[in-house]
């Protein structure tokens, strides 16, 4: 008869690798002038490609843990959606985590339009995260620097552009890659 064995059993000392996460975002990409203008501020990390600059208007859900059917029934629920073009401005480098181009200005038709967007996604049924219309900012180094807050127009104009497309994409968390799903172009009243 063979004997139980003495003591704890052994434990394994493997970590099976972190799942990677693929967070779906729709977003506001600004056009490659005022791309150009982020890339020259001394605050910005060169590393990251302009292409990668955003703003997260509505963070959707990860994809990594959706059902594969969700993916198909949000790009639908976009294709028909309808609304105006919005300005975004930002006056602000901040340090938080990171360093982040922000303003003190209420951003007032940006967060109409991310109302107005989780809105027609919910009366769709489309799936959709809670909490998901984040403060409207653009992500310049991810590694922040420590060198606190200052006010752009001194040295620097005011970043801004007139957002007339959102992206719906795929973020590939530490591959610092894009996957775009789909694009939308906004029109103005009356088109």
């Amino acid at each position: 008869m063979k004997q139980p064995p003495v003591g704890p059993a052994p434990t394994s000392c493997y970590t099976p690798p972190m799942r990677a996460r693929n967070p779906l975002y729709v977003m506001a990409k600004p056009p490659p002038e005022v791309q150009a203008q982020i890339a020259a501020l001394p605050r910005n990390d060169p590393s990251r490609g302009p292409h990668l600059l955003h703003v997260t208007l509505i963070s959707v859900y990860d994809l990594h843990y959706a059902p594969p059917e969700w993916l198909p029934a949000t790009i639908a629920a976009l294709d028909s959606f309808v609304a105006a073009p919005f300005p975004l401005r930002f006056d602000r480098i901040e340090n938080r985590k990171a360093v982040t181009l922000r303003t003190r200005d209420p951003l007032a038709e940006a967060r109409a339009f991310q109302k107005a967007l989780v809105n027609h996604l919910l009366r769709e049924k489309a799936p959709i995260m809670d909490g998901t219309t984040p403060e409207p900012h653009i992500t310049i180094n991810y590694r922040g620097d420590r060198l606190g807050s200052e006010t752009l127009g001194k040295k620097t104009p005011p970043i801004g552009w007139t957002v007339g497309e959102i992206f719906l994409v795929e973020s590939v968390v530490g591959k610092t890659m894009h996957i775009e799903h789909g694009r939308w172009a906004l029109t103005p009243p009356g088109d």
